[in-house]
């Protein structure tokens, strides 16, 4: 290896071709062990070697080096996550107590997943922040975020992925390995909370790193073409996370799936060739044609009893929270996320009577490729490839008992919430002539008398309503063909060519 300018300050032994490397810094080395590979190619001119670099400190050459890497944590160093008192909010709340636990879970089969309480017994220590690769705002955004943790919370663990941390070059993160499933492993006993900066993939891409496991509540802001999940702004995010560490926030729980492979015996199929597992996901499973010419013959399964045979591109089995994604394309229906179901939602079918099933959650869902098939089946999870089905073979999907606990800033739960959500939507509903505000919700008082005086209903305030109005514009009428947003009316070209003069 040729000497470089500078003087390493670590050397590092690979595990299979007994080679040291040197780095200028701590903090390329742990970048180095999150990777799990290197090539030496890439160091110095040598052999290449691609095998799993499992490196150790060999030596240390200065007393600032000892420093360095003590400040450079791996993740199983780190707490485990405090644990949180979760409950639902409105008139169950005097039936249903808070649980104490680390982990948010949810019954299979429950009727409610609507807004719960958040209670921290401890403040927490380990921070996850997500964003958009390839953005340059995204990682303006979590540099800022990054500032002020470190500045107002200083005791608090910053958690990043391999690319952001090699963006930001910051020794003080801990940096982890999403594509080894020890390290998501390690990560769900350790992040208390998670921040996603980006669009709703974003939040997809998180609920991907706790596939396996229970998911830590998950504040997010809109930063991308898509931001229906949770539209905040991240202007306000100080305020915002201020409100989250105090427990001043409630958190929607947005039902997931669970599925599973299997053949024609019933036998579990690993998809990665490896170990059989569970994957629990956040919008849909679709089982489609894929690159196939032709349509795909699938028998759809409930509870063991068949349904039908589908002729059709494929089907998909969507959360409510996936109702308004590929399902809604596909002209399924869109469902509130608090009623806790299974949509199974035809694509393209050859029959014109086939439309969407709502089914219960407790509901188990097979779809098997039919035998006949003239094809096999792509099996799409979140919008990733997952595996490819052969005839006889089939997949299972059930409710997961690990919903996505997203932060909703309600009222209700002590904090204020105008400066953190687009409350564009109020004037727009006002200039379209809607009846605002909304008018008292009969409620029912101690002497058992109907009184009305609450806007909100027994299941608390519900922003999901508000949200679908905002960013889908829900029932909102076509836009005139001369003018985006306006109606090509003569006013509105006026108006224009007055502003460009």
């Amino acid at each position: 290896m040729q000497r470089s300018s500078y003087t390493p300050t670590l050397v590092g032994l690979c595990s299979a071709c007994r080679k040291r490397i040197a780095f200028a810094n701590a903090a390329s080395l742990f970048h180095a062990l999150a990777r799990s590979s290197i090539n030496h190619d890439q160091i110095g001119p040598s052999r290449g070697c691609n095998a799993p670099f499992q490196a150790r400190i060999t030596r240390r050459q200065y007393s600032t080096t000892k420093s360095a890497a003590a400040s450079q944590r791996c993740l199983s160093d780190l707490p485990d996550k405090v644990e949180i008192l979760t409950g639902p909010l409105g008139r169950l709340s005097k039936i249903l107590k808070p649980r104490q636990s680390s982990k948010i879970t949810t019954r299979v089969g429950s009727s409610f997943g609507g807004v719960h309480s958040l209670r921290w017994t401890s403040t927490p220590n380990n921070l996850l922040i997500v964003k958009k690769q390839n953005d340059a705002k995204a990682l303006r955004a979590m540099k800022h975020v990054i500032e002020h943790v470190k500045a107002v919370y200083p005791v608090m663990n910053i958690l990043v992925e391999p690319d952001a941390f090699q963006e930001l070059n910051a020794a003080e993160l801990i940096v982890f390995n999403p594509e080894q499933s020890s390290d998501r492993a390690v990560l769900a006993q350790k992040a208390d909370v998670a921040i996603t900066l980006g669009g709703d993939g974003s939040i997809l891409h998180v609920s991907s790193l706790f596939d396996q496991s229970p998911v830590p509540p998950v504040l997010s802001f809109s930063m991308g073409t898509l931001g229906f999940l949770l539209p905040y702004s991240i202007s306000a995010f100080e305020s915002a996370f201020q409100m989250l560490v105090q427990g001043k926030v409630s958190l929607m729980l947005r039902m997931r799936l669970r599925q599973t492979l299997h053949n024609g015996r019933g036998e579990d199929i690993c998809s990665d060739g490896s170990r059989c597992k569970d994957i629990h996901l956040m919008n849909e499973i679709a089982l489609h044609r894929g690159r196939d010419p032709h349509m795909t013959t699938i028998d759809a399964f409930v509870n063991g009893t068949h349904l039908t045979r589908a002729i059709s591109d494929g089907l998909i089995v969507a959360t409510p929270t996936g109702s308004t994604a590929y399902s809604l394309s596909a002209g399924g229906p869109i469902v509130h996320p608090s009623v806790q179901s299974l949509l199974l939602t035809p694509i393209c079918p050859r029959s014109l009577s086939f439309r969407t099933v709502l089914l219960p959650s407790d509901t188990t869902v097979q779809l098997k490729v039919a035998r006949e098939s003239r094809s096999s089946a792509d099996l799409s999870v979140d919008g990733r490839h997952f595996h490819t089905l052969q005839p006889g073979q089939y997949l299972q999907v059930t409710m997961s008992p690990y919903p996505i606990p997203c932060v909703n800033f309600s009222t209700e739960a002590g904090g204020p919430q105008e400066d953190v959500r687009d409350a564009s939507h109020v004037s727009r509903l006002i200039e379209e002539g809607a009846d605002y505000p909304a008018p008292a919700i009969p409620g029912s008082s101690n002497d058992g008398e109907n009184t009305a005086s609450d806007s909100t209903s027994e299941r608390g305030e519900d922003s999901w309503v508000r949200d679908i109005n905002t960013l889908l514009r829900f029932n909102a009428s076509f836009a005139g063909r001369g003018l985006l947003g306006g109606n090509g009316s003569y006013e509105d070209i006026h108006d224009d060519c007055d502003q460009t003069k």
